[in-house]
């Protein structure tokens, strides 16, 4: 009797239920090279070969489980920002709950930056661009709507002013979790400090200087 078909639906569940379970054993073993397809199965109840039914090979596998990360952060921001009407609360949120995440799920928090074996794979990869993209753009619109209301200035356009407000969250976390902070500072202090030091920064840029034009950056 041939096996019954999968909706739509049902495979998006399947598939998701496998990359719930590649998480879990990435973040109670700390690595990849806990992750193969037959620990998945087997932690699932699954037949050995299912999981290569949803993903090619492992590579493949490890690309949709970062863009899951990804997916997590972007949920995490969006849930600080929900409810608040001001762009500077808003974005002073998303920054503090972007940090916060990242030092509670350190090693998820790793899988979306570091240990990128095949970075050529993951550029290839719709998936991870996507969920980067998305990720990103919540910080890039809150900036954008600051910037209409008048709120902040103008000198950068929200992409790349999103890019250095990411830039210093990114550096924050990194050194938390790496237990560098050891002159007398902590994120506690460092987060609101580095927000209100962006700000400025963006309210005495001049854009001319900052922003390298199309004919500046092609020489």
């Amino acid at each position: 009797m041939p096996r019954p078909k999968f909706t739509d639906d049902q495979r998006a569940h399947k598939r998701d239920q496998i990359l719930g379970a590649a998480m879990s054993v990435f973040e109670k073993e700390g690595g990849e090279d806990a992750i193969s397809f037959r620990r998945l199965a087997t932690e699932l109840g699954l037949s050995y070969t299912a999981p290569y039914r949803y993903f090619a090979d492992k590579q493949e596998l490890m690309n949709a489980l970062r863009a899951r990360a990804f997916r997590w952060i972007e949920a995490e921001m969006r849930e600080a920002i929900a409810g608040l009407s001001e762009p500077k609360q808003q974005l002073e949120s998303l920054a503090a709950a972007y940090i916060r995440s990242g030092m509670a799920h350190p090693h998820r928090y790793a899988l979306m930056f570091f240990a990128l074996d095949q970075l050529e794979v993951a550029k290839r990869s719709i998936e991870l661009k996507a969920a980067k993209r998305d990720a990103l753009d919540v910080c890039t619109q809150v900036i954008a709507a600051g910037q209409a209301r008048g709120d902040f200035p103008r000198a950068f356009d929200p992409l790349t002013a999103s890019h250095l407000f990411w830039i210093g969250a990114h550096g924050l976390v990194s050194l938390q979790v790496a237990g560098q902070f050891v002159m007398g500072r902590d994120v506690q202090v460092l987060v609101p400090t580095l927000i209100h030091a962006l700000r400025t920064g963006m309210e005495h840029a001049d854009a001319a200087e900052t922003v390298p034009t199309k004919e500046k950056r092609h020489g």
